[in-house]
C-alpha cells in the first residue's frame, strides 16, 4: 500500500484541468442562453447544465491526458476520495438551495454558483494551489454582492462572474500542475539509490 505522501504526490500530479473547463463551458452557455430561453428553460439549463459537469469533465479528460472516471474506493487514491468528499458536501447544499429557489427562482443560479465553487477550497488545500482557493472565496463573495445589487440580472451576470473566476483560475492551475509535474521530475532524477547491505 502506498504511503499518504506518495498518494499526494500523485494526487498532486494530476492535471485538473477538465473538470474546470468542464465548469467554464456549460456556465458560459447557461449565461448565453439566458437571453433567449423563458425562465421555466433558463431553470432547467442551471439544473441540467451544472449537473452534467461532471460527464463533460470525463469526455475532456480524454483530451487532456487525465481520463477521469468513476472508480471503486479500493482502486482510489485517498486525496481522491477527499476531494470527492468536498464536490459531495457541495451537493449537499442543495438542501439550502432548493427552498431558496422555489421561494425565488432568480436566487437559483446565485445559490448553484456559490454551492458548486465550495469545492475549489478543499482542492485548494490538497493540491497546494492557494489560487483555487482564491477562486472559491472572490466567486462566493463577487456572486453573492450581484445578487444582492441585481437579483433580475442573475441568469446571465452569476455565470459570467463564475467564468470570470475560471479564466483567471484555469492558466495559474496549468502553471501550478507544469511547475509540480517538474519538480517530481526533479526530485526523481536526483535521488540516489539507497544500497542495501548484503
Amino acid at each position: 500500500m502506498k504511503t499518504l505522501d506518495q498518494q499526494l504526490q500523485e494526487f498532486r500530479a494530476q492535471r485538473g484541468l477538465a473538470m474546470p473547463l468542464s465548469g467554464m463551458l456549460v456556465w458560459a452557455l447557461i449565461g448565453v442562453l439566458s437571453f433567449v430561453l423563458t425562465p421555466y428553460q433558463q431553470v432547467m439549463a442551471v439544473f441540467i447544465g451544472t449537473g452534467s459537469i461532471v460527464y463533460l469533465a470525463m469526455a475532456v479528460s480524454r483530451l487532456t491526458g487525465e481520463n477521469i472516471s468513476f472508480k471503486k474506493k479500493a482502486e482510489r487514491n485517498f486525496f481522491e476520495t477527499l476531494f470527492l468528499s468536498g464536490v459531495g458536501m457541495a451537493f449537499l447544499v442543495y438542501a439550502v438551495t432548493i427552498p431558496f429557489f422555489l421561494e425565488n427562482y432568480l436566487a437559483l443560479p446565485f445559490a448553484v454558483a456559490v454551492q458548486t465553487g465550495l469545492m475549489w477550497l478543499v482542492y485548494g488545500v490538497i493540491v497546494g494551489a492557494p489560487v483555487a482557493m482564491v477562486h472559491a472565496i472572490v466567486r462566493t463573495a463577487a456572486c453573492t454582492a450581484a445578487y444582492v445589487l441585481a437579483p433580475p440580472e442573475s441568469f446571465w451576470l452569476q455565470p459570467l462572474i463564475v467564468v470570470g473566476c475560471y479564466a483567471f483560475s484555469i492558466p495559474l492551475l496549468e502553471r501550478r500542475w507544469r511547475l509540480e509535474v517538474a519538480k517530481q521530475a526533479a526530485t526523481s532524477t536526483t535521488q540516489t539509490p539507497v544500497l542495501k547491505a548484503a
